[in-house]
């Protein structure tokens, strides 16, 4: 695997994570974890299939119950939603490809910012998964799985799927139509069940 980085170098400074074995003193590299190393006849990559979840590392601002996110991210700042989103992948991919993981996995939401519009967020994504593909391509990077948020928005205060306002069921449905659309055509290996079982 090769490090992909996109206009700019986001984590400066930072090799790619290697296996060097425990006798090496870099802090920065695998002591134990030899991908290539072949267990009950299958490497330890094949076994242990590592994945960035792109909530956690890109989406996450820091906030607390007393005040706001206090993560300022170099890739958020562009006003347009669509270039934003590219940045964030650019730099999840340099930081994927850094730490020398064969896959990833995200909510739709997690990808771009949505707003009200269901259509506008379907084109939204469809754009972000074209870029990702083009991602997938150049890095060998693979979807683990795919999923859509139906829980975080306001929106969701009363459910998704058993909301009582059909409005908000319709969209609901849209939105993981939309992601499970998305997953696909990035050859996501399945779907998260859990963040669709919360929104119930």
């Amino acid at each position: 695997m090769n490090v992909l980085l996109g206009n700019k170098e986001y984590f400066k400074g930072i090799p790619q994570v290697k296996y060097e074995g425990p006798e090496s003193n870099n802090p920065l590299a695998f002591h134990w974890y030899d991908e290539n190393r072949v267990v009950a006849g299958k490497t330890l990559k094949e076994h242990l299939r590592f994945a960035c979840a792109y909530w956690h590392s890109f989406c996450n601002d820091g906030n607390d119950p007393f005040g706001p996110g206090t993560h300022i991210f170099e890739w958020n700042s562009n006003p347009d939603a669509i270039q934003r989103a590219k940045d964030k992948m650019d730099a999840a991919f340099e930081f994927i490809t850094k730490m020398s993981l064969p896959f990833y996995c995200f909510h739709d939401v997690d990808l771009v910012d949505y707003g009200t519009d269901v259509q506008e967020n379907e084109k939204r994504l469809q754009a972000l998964v074209a870029y990702a593909k083009q991602k997938q391509k150049e890095s060998g990077v693979k979807l683990l799985w795919g999923t859509a948020n139906v829980f975080s928005s306001p929106r969701y205060m009363n459910g998704a799927a058993t909301n009582p306002d059909f409005h908000v069921l319709a969209h609901a449905a849209a939105q993981v139509k939309a992601a499970i659309d998305a997953t696909i055509e990035l050859g996501g290996t399945g779907m998260c069940s859990g963040a669709e079982e919360r929104a119930i």
